[in-house]
């Protein structure tokens, strides 16, 4: 028995009860896949100017020869492109849009960017935050020296309290709800493709 099951016939079919069902969970795959490749991209046009934008200022604009300063602009752009270079590889996936061909294959393009997702979220977003902290951390060792002790204690407080936000709670929550937000919607899918399983058989 083929597994393939065309969503345009069945949606043909008179089985008023499942037809709703498929059109509103592939309505919903679709906008969480737009909204991810959204994201993604303007995370790509954020990060490149960012990096251009340190490239430059740490070339150009900034004088400073201090160690520090060299290794943490080096850290921090290290960082960026990593995170840039591995996310992109969603963006073939986001980009693929064929639903109503083959139920299952669509099922498996799912779950194959929800476990991309999961690996950057799991290991690539902390391991950016961390070299983005470090990074940041000891390119403002010099501005925070000329600054003097009291200005650069609130400089270094301000930073490690901002980077521990954004490390225990908005990216975790962040994440947390995008990945219900596509377990969700691929238990559904997977649901559905076992009942036109049913449906089928019985023809």
């Amino acid at each position: 028995m083929s597994n393939n099951i065309d969503f345009k016939a069945i949606w043909q079919q008179r089985d008023v009860v499942v037809k709703p069902d498929i059109r509103e969970v592939i309505k919903k795959a679709g906008q969480l896949k737009k909204s991810a490749r959204n994201k993604l991209l303007g995370a790509n046009g954020v990060i490149i100017a960012v990096t251009i934008y340190y490239i430059i200022f740490l070339n150009v604009y900034y004088d400073s020869n201090a160690i520090t300063t060299r290794i943490g602009g080096l850290l921090t752009i290290i960082g960026l492109v990593a995170y840039l270079i591995v996310s992109n590889g969603l963006l073939l996936d986001l980009f693929k849009s064929h639903p109503e061909t083959d139920s299952f294959a669509y099922l498996t393009e799912l779950m194959t960017i929800k476990k991309k997702q999961e690996l950057v979220h799991s290991k690539v977003v902390k391991m950016y935050l961390i070299t983005l902290s470090a990074g940041v951390a000891l390119f403002l060792i010099d501005p925070a020296i000329k600054a003097g002790v009291m200005w650069g204690s609130v400089m270094y407080i301000f930073l490690f309290a901002w980077m521990a936000f954004v490390y225990f709670y908005i990216a975790p929550r962040k994440i947390k709800k995008q990945h219900a937000e596509w377990s969700a919607v691929i238990e559904k899918l997977q649901a559905i493709n076992n009942q036109l399983l049913l449906i089928k058989d019985m023809e």
